[in-house]
């Protein structure tokens, strides 16, 4: 729902085939560049059930958004199966922090919930997110 980035730059290593939803196939020769919008990609209504809404349960057991026209239908974190090397670090990171602002303080949200701004190169929330937060005291 909120991809970290607008597209996704890939080189092609080998050739490989795609497929429309009509059915017909293009050859991807090794050597090119291919480029994947992601948020248009990842809101594809014959691929997604129901792509505006958080499903937690998309690509979990008895489901195949995620296998639905190929191998490299699911685009998280950085495009179909291709993996990030730095991703396992990222959520560790964002976990810690988490973890911290969560356990040490009461945060509220004042503002109403934001709109994504996609004309930045990595999205953001549009406008101002207001929050108030409270330090709570630790139980020891």
């Amino acid at each position: 729902m909120h991809p970290p980035s607008r597209v996704f730059l890939r080189k092609v290593h080998k050739n490989f085939t795609v497929q429309t939803k009509d059915g017909h196939e293009y050859e991807i020769p090794r050597g090119h560049t291919v480029a994947s919008p992601v948020l248009f990609n990842s809101h594809l209504p014959h691929i997604y059930k129901d792509p505006d809404v958080y499903d937690t349960s998309s690509f979990g057991p008895g489901r195949v958004e995620d296998k639905a026209s190929g191998k490299f239908t699911y685009e998280a974190f950085s495009c179909g199966r291709h993996s990030c090397i730095g991703e396992a670090y990222a959520y560790l990171q964002i976990k810690v922090m988490l973890s911290h602002l969560l356990r040490n303080f009461e945060l509220k949200l004042v503002s109403p919930f934001p709109e994504t701004d996609w004309g930045k190169v990595v999205p953001e929330p549009k406008g101002k997110v207001m929050a108030t937060y409270k330090r709570q005291r630790l139980l020891t």
